[in-house]
């Protein structure tokens, strides 16, 4: 069974919303947002959760909630369960399109071969996924490696008292381990991974960096071969743009939970080649997923006098991120992605108009100014243009193309001076950024 949409509805703090699942769903958004309910609405439709009166957001309607899902040998299925307060739940499944009810024993005995793993940050939960995951490999009474693997790390996790960052190391060891020799146990793994879940809360915990980027890949490999991942997460090492469709930006506006999501075509032809390599090089780009507000610039110089400034001017704001693009022509490839999920953004680029330009580097030059003007969306999104760069604004005087080499550093230099006063044109900009 593979789920292919959820729809819930008068849910906790849920009006209504819709899922498209991928293979990998990653969950992303601020505290409190409806990350938690989602998980919740899910796991009370396949009888891993009991409704409360509580769960009503609107205790005069009824809560309903769908999956639409692919079994191998049925099809496409939708089941839908729906409560009313004080009435036991109801069940019903759309085959073909045809809905007939279920008693809640046909439910169990439809879902009976799903094999649910959740990973808290609970205390045993490592235990409990490894030993959920020990019963599933054991149900053949074949002894592998994955099966010895498993002994051997439950029974380190049985013998000694460990932190839960350890026991999140121990994880990490049995995932790697048995996806090293993948080639080997791949049919294996994905006879007993058929019909998996694992809903997998804040993978990045006690984790670093480097593990993180590892645990990411790692979790990639699971979903290609059998593994539905669900993924709630704060951090940028498991938002790969690769899988922007598995995106789901969970936002609570006026009340109501909403959820962005873009399962279509995002980019085009050499659009995805140039995107994907430019974010390869700069994996930490993914922070702009977890950000209230998003400034892109072109390269290091801006990147670095832009937030220098705006500190210097006490209204740098440690909720927006600054995402350097690489260069003017990859900002629309980000403005694309930022309209998509509708986050808040500001592109700020050099006119690059100068002097000493001749009329092919113009044309050029204009060419790409306009169509980031062209592709910005002013309900999320505005771009600022210094003229001709934001060297000629911090030294206001016109420079020579021989004035370009080390740019960051000479530019750190100049507005690091003590008497350095930011010029008006250019402090209106920096606030403009960060309104």
């Amino acid at each position: 069974m593979e789920i292919k949409r959820l729809s819930i509805k008068n849910w906790q703090g849920i009006g209504y919303l819709n899922i498209e699942f991928q293979k990998m769903l990653i969950l992303i958004g601020e505290s409190n947002r409806g990350k938690t309910s989602i998980l919740k609405g899910l796991a009370a439709i396949l009888g891993g959760y009991e409704i409360k009166d509580s769960d009503f957001k609107d205790k005069k309607s009824e809560i309903e909630i769908k999956i639409k899902y692919y079994d191998k040998n049925s099809g496409f299925l939708t089941l839908k369960l729906v409560k009313k307060i004080g009435e036991k739940d109801s069940y019903f499944v759309l085959d073909h399109g045809v809905e007939r009810e279920l008693s809640l024993d046909s439910v169990k005995k439809r879902f009976r071969d799903i094999k649910g793993i959740v990973i808290t940050s609970k205390e045993n939960s490592i235990y409990e996924a490894l030993n959920q995951i020990k019963t599933i490999f054991d149900s053949d009474n074949k002894k592998n490696k994955i099966a010895n693997e498993l002994e051997s790390k439950l029974g380190h996790l049985r013998s000694n008292i460990l932190s839960q960052s350890l026991q999140r190391k121990v994880l990490f060891s049995f995932l790697k381990n048995i996806l090293e020799d993948i080639e080997e146990y791949e049919i294996d793994l994905k006879n007993h991974f058929y019909n998996m879940f694992l809903i997998f809360e804040e993978p990045e915990l006690h984790l670093s960096p480097q593990e993180s980027r590892e645990m990411y890949s790692i979790l990639v490999k699971l979903s290609k071969i059998g593994v539905q991942i669900i993924m709630e997460t704060h951090s940028s090492y498991f938002v790969g743009l690769n899988q922007y469709k598995s995106i789901c930006l969970i936002k609570k506006i006026k009340n109501e939970v909403k959820v962005y999501q873009h399962t279509g075509r995002l980019l085009n032809g050499d659009e995805i080649k140039s995107f994907n390599m430019n974010y390869w090089i700069n994996p930490d780009r993914g922070e702009l997923f977890f950000a209230k507000k998003v400034i892109l610039v072109e390269g290091q110089t801006d990147k670095i006098a832009i937030s220098y400034l705006a500190k210097k001017l006490e209204i740098y704001n440690y909720n927006y991120s600054i995402v350097e693009c690489g260069s003017k022509s990859i900002i629309p490839q980000f403005i694309k992605i930022l309209n998509a999920y509708r986050i808040p953004y500001v592109a700020v680029y050099d006119k690059d108009n100068h002097k000493w330009r001749n009329e092919t580097e113009l044309e050029n030059s204009n060419i790409k100014n306009r169509k980031i003007e062209k592709i910005i969306n002013r309900y999320i999104g505005d771009f600022i243009e210094f003229e001709n760069d934001i060297e000629e604004e911090i030294y206001e005087e016109e420079r020579e193309r021989k004035n370009y080499k080390n740019k960051p550093y000479y530019t750190l230099q100049k507005i690091t001076e003590e008497n350095y006063r930011i010029p008006l044109k250019l402090e209106e900009k920096i606030k403009r950024i960060y309104k």
